[in-house]
C-alpha cells in the first residue's frame, strides 16, 4: 500500500511539473512574440514538442519498471507468488523487455543525434545494389511466410552498383520493411524494389496495409511521432533513423500513400554516395 502510494505522490509530482513547464512555456512564448518572427516562434513550439515526445518515450519504459519493481517488492518477494518459479520467471522475462526498450531507444537517440550533426563518418564502398536488397528481403521470408503475406523482390532489371555504407543503407530498408509488415494484414501483399532514376538509385517498399492518415503524412519522419492519436505501434523512432540515414547518403526519403490503398515508400541515393 505504502510503495503504491509513493508511486502515485512521484507520478502526481511529476504531472505537476509538466504542467508548471507547459504554463510557463506558454508565458515565455507570449513574450518571445513580442521580440522575433512567427517563424521563430513556430520553430520554439516545434523543438518544445519533440521533446516532449522523447520524454514522454523514455518514460515509458522508465515507469513499466517501476510497476515491476513494486510487484517483485509486494507479491513476487513477500506474497504466495514467491515460491512460484513460472511467476518469478515471467517478472524477470518483462523487467528484461523493458530495459532492452530503454537501451534500444537511448542507442538510437544517440545515433540519430551523431547522424544529424554531422559526427558520423560513413563507411563508404560500392556495392551490387540487387544483392544488398536481396540480403534485407531475406531475413524476412519467415515473417512474410508466418502471418501470410505475399512478398515479392524486384531487383534492377540489369546490373547496379551505387557507393554506400551499406550497414545503414541495410538498417533502413529493414525499418522500412519492418513497418511493412508491421501494419499489413494476412493475405497482403509487401513488396521491396530498386531501379536506376537518373543518377540516382531508387529502393522502394511497397505494401497493401491500411495506408496512412493524410494528417500524418507530414509528420511521420519525426522522432517519436506515433500518429495523430499517439496510438500506432512502435517506438516512433524507425523513420526518423529512415531519414537521417538516407539525407548521410546526400539522398532524400518520400512516401505516397492513402488511407485504406496501402503505401509506397521510396530512398532516392546518388550513385556515387555523398563525397
Amino acid at each position: 500500500m505504502f510503495r503504491s502510494i509513493r508511486w502515485r505522490l512521484v507520478l502526481s509530482y511529476v504531472l505537476l511539473t509538466l504542467l508548471t513547464v507547459g504554463v510557463v512555456g506558454v508565458l515565455a512564448l507570449s513574450l518571445v512574440k513580442r521580440y522575433v518572427g512567427q517563424q521563430e516562434v513556430e520553430h520554439l513550439t516545434a523543438n518544445a514538442e519533440a521533446v516532449a515526445r522523447q520524454a514522454v518515450a523514455l518514460m515509458r519504459p522508465v515507469v513499466r519498471q517501476g510497476e515491476l519493481q513494486e510487484l517483485a517488492q509486494t507479491s513476487l518477494l513477500q506474497g504466495a507468488a514467491a515460491d512460484d518459479p513460472a511467476a518469478r520467471a515471467e517478472f524477470l522475462a518483462e523487467s528484461q523487455v523493458q530495459l532492452h526498450r530503454l537501451e534500444w531507444i537511448t542507442h538510437n537517440l544517440l545515433d540519430l543525434s551523431r547522424l544529424d550533426a554531422g559526427l558520423v563518418t560513413l563507411d563508404l564502398a560500392n556495392h551490387d545494389v540487387g544483392e544488398l536488397i536481396e540480403s534485407v528481403a531475406s531475413a524476412f521470408k519467415p515473417l512474410a511466410q508466418e502471418k501470410g503475406i505475399a512478398f515479392s523482390v524486384r531487383p534492377p532489371m540489369s546490373s547496379l552498383e551505387f557507393r554506400c555504407d551499406r550497414a545503414r543503407i541495410e538498417l533502413a530498408l529493414s525499418n522500412l520493411l519492418d513497418n511493412a509488415f508491421k501494419f499489413t494484414p494476412a493475405g497482403g501483399q509487401v513488396e521491396v524494389g530498386a531501379e536506376r532514376g537518373g543518377d540516382a538509385v531508387r529502393l522502394w517498399v511497397r505494401d497493401t496495409g491500411p495506408g496512412i492518415d493524410p494528417a500524418d503524412q507530414p509528420h511521420i519522419f519525426e522522432r517519436f511521432y506515433r500518429g495523430k492519436n499517439g496510438h500506432a505501434e512502435g517506438s516512433g523512432l524507425g523513420l526518423a533513423i529512415v531519414q537521417s540515414v538516407v539525407q548521410a547518403h546526400g539522398g532524400q526519403v518520400s512516401v505516397e500513400s492513402e488511407s485504406g490503398a496501402g503505401s509506397l515508400f521510396v530512398i532516392e541515393l546518388p550513385e556515387g554516395g555523398n563525397e
